[in-house]
């Protein structure tokens, strides 16, 4: 089973990790506080066998602790690498957080990184990233959202050259 971890899924990525799941990944989310849609982790609570592979997991972290977020995730994934990362991640976060997780990913690993300011800054990390810089939606901002970075996975996933694609209703 692929996997994908999502920095950021629980917010305006969820779109994203629901339709990831429904793909058949398994789909890690790290946050502070666990989103409704998902599932604890194998070793934090018992739960039917069944429910793996329709929820994406939960890993409690914080973005101010960047190597405990990369550690609670190596701890879900029992070894398995990270075959796609998707990241919206506070610009005070991002580097410390993406450079915590490298490590998790698999060496082909592609990444997309979702941003909402100007000028977008260069990638963190040297894997084939996909960039998504959100501008400004007047109505539907989480399906524009979902669709601007399914798209961004899509690129990623299918081995096009790294880009740069805005998404703004105006």
């Amino acid at each position: 089973m692929r996997t994908a971890l999502v920095l950021g899924g629980t917010g305006m990525l969820a779109g994203c990790a629901q339709r990831l799941v429904a793909r058949g990944w398994q789909v890690v989310l790290p946050s502070r506080t666990q989103p409704l849609m998902a599932d604890d982790g194998p070793g934090r609570a018992a739960r039917a066998s069944i429910s793996r592979g329709h929820r994406p997991t939960w890993v409690k972290a914080d973005w101010a602790k960047p190597e405990e977020l990369a550690s609670e995730v190596e701890y879900e994934l029992q070894g398995r690498p990270v075959n796609l990362l998707v990241a919206w991640v506070h610009e005070s976060y991002r580097v410390g957080v993406m450079r915590a997780v490298r490590h998790l990913l698999a060496e082909d690993a592609p990444v997309v990184e979702v941003h909402t300011h100007a000028p977008v800054p260069d990638p963190v990390l040297a894997h084939p990233t996909q960039q998504v810089l959100l501008g400004h939606f007047a109505h539907d901002a989480a399906q524009r959202t979902t669709r601007a970075v399914l798209d961004a996975v899509e690129r990623a996933l299918e081995g096009r050259a790294p880009s740069l694609h805005h998404e703004d209703a105006r």
